[in-house]
């Protein structure tokens, strides 16, 4: 097998480990707290950084306003978020935490998500300059265009 043949088949395996990897978090945190992952990550948002708009959610999630209402739409239903409507501004809306969504925050164990936007900070500019290019010409490589993704 090529160098280049071996290459590729490591980062194939890295990228799926990944995703299995992803994906058994969030089958964790739905055992353990009976929350999705990323109703979670949202939760989490929502106590780190305060209440926020719709967009403001989808923005974090990297998803459209529809999908974001829809998932806001379970977790209202389930007790773990409110909205309030803005004094300021009656057509603006904001999400916050209830008390039952700030304790799934706390003790619900982090996904993988999380885990990265927790600890990537914490690397040199210079590592992170490296692992956005490589992850830039993945998508590249794999044809991912990111304006069409929900």
């Amino acid at each position: 097998m090529s160098r280049s043949r071996e290459l590729a088949e490591s980062i194939v395996h890295r990228y799926l480990a990944l995703v299995r990897y992803q994906r058994r978090k969030n089958e964790q945190i739905r055992a353990i707290a009976d929350i999705s992952g990323r109703q979670l990550a949202v939760l989490r948002h929502l106590v780190q950084e305060g209440p926020q708009t719709i967009g403001r959610i989808g923005r974090f999630l990297y998803v459209s306003d529809a999908t974001t209402s829809s998932l806001l739409d379970r977790m209202e239903r389930d007790g773990y978020v409110v909205r309030r409507r803005s004094t300021d501004d009656c057509r603006r809306v904001y999400v916050e935490p209830t008390e039952q969504g700030r304790r799934a925050a706390a003790t619900a164990p982090a996904g993988a998500i999380w885990l990265l936007r927790t600890r990537l900070p914490e690397q040199s500019p210079e590592e992170l300059e490296q692992i956005d290019r490589a992850l830039a010409r993945l998508s590249e490589i794999a044809g991912v265009d990111e304006e069409k993704l929900d």
